[in-house]
């Protein structure tokens, strides 16, 4: 459907900016992933998860961007 989101990967070398950001600009909440086995956070709109954060990995440190 046209204007529905889809899922989206965020992999960041800075995961609690990005959580700051996305909840307290864009207004979506965070809440941490059960179960994941790295710390996975889910952003979600209302209660739906629409998308994924977590920490890049040494590809960052590497000199590659955050995507």
């Amino acid at each position: 459907m046209n204007g529905n989101f889809i899922w989206y990967e965020l992999l960041t070398s800075d995961t609690a900016a990005a959580e700051a950001f996305y909840t307290h600009v864009v207004g979506w909440g965070a809440e941490e992933s059960p179960g994941s086995p790295v710390r996975y956070s889910l952003l979600t709109v209302g209660k739906v998860p629409v998308a994924g954060l977590m920490a890049a990995s040494d590809a960052c440190v590497q000199g590659a961007p955050p995507m």
